[in-house]
């Protein structure tokens, strides 16, 4: 009798385990992972909200031609990433992080040369951290959605990151 139990018991936690998995539910997605999600989310966010702002506060046009390139880069990674954290289950933010806001405020501040100034100085910097981010990021995901996401990236911020320098030395040049 007590045998019986026994498979009984086994039986039906076996029966509970296997019908308690959902096939449908979306993959686990490592810490790692769902962490770069959010902070690519952050970076372009910046990059969408900064676009507009330049359009306003911009004096010179190499400044404005180089931010109208940056929020077709901004816009295409924003919609890429958001169909991978939809079917990844990963929310990701709408609003700036505090830091971003407290540079987006900064830089709203200024205009004219000072304005393009302060934006080509900060695009280098977020290009550059952005890039060691992508870069790390290729190496250590554990999810090849997100990873070859970070790839995809790498060539065009680079490419970027070499336009905006330009830009910068020739604010050098002509001071």
């Amino acid at each position: 009798m007590k045998y019986v139990k026994w498979n009984l018991l086994l039986w039906a936690s076996l029966w509970i385990a296997t019908s308690c998995r959902n096939e449908s539910t979306p993959n686990v997605v490592a810490v790692v992972d769902r962490t770069f999600a959010l902070e690519a989310a952050q970076t372009n966010l910046m990059g969408l909200r900064l676009g507009q702002l330049v359009q306003n506060n911009a004096q010179s046009q190499d400044v404005k031609d180089y931010s109208v390139t940056m929020n077709d880069y901004f816009n295409k990674a924003s919609n890429d990433l958001l169909r991978i954290a939809n079917r990844k289950n990963i929310p990701l933010p709408s609003t700036l992080s505090t830091i971003n806001q407290a540079d987006f405020d900064r830089l709203s501040a200024l205009k004219g040369s000072s304005f393009d100034t302060a934006y080509i100085d900060w695009s280098i910097q977020s290009h550059q951290k952005t890039i060691e981010q992508l870069r790390q990021h290729t190496m250590n995901s554990t999810d090849e959605d997100l990873k070859t996401w970070a790839s995809g990236r790498l060539t065009a911020l680079e490419q970027s990151l070499n336009r905006a320098q330009t830009i910068q030395r020739s604010f050098t040049n002509t001071m």
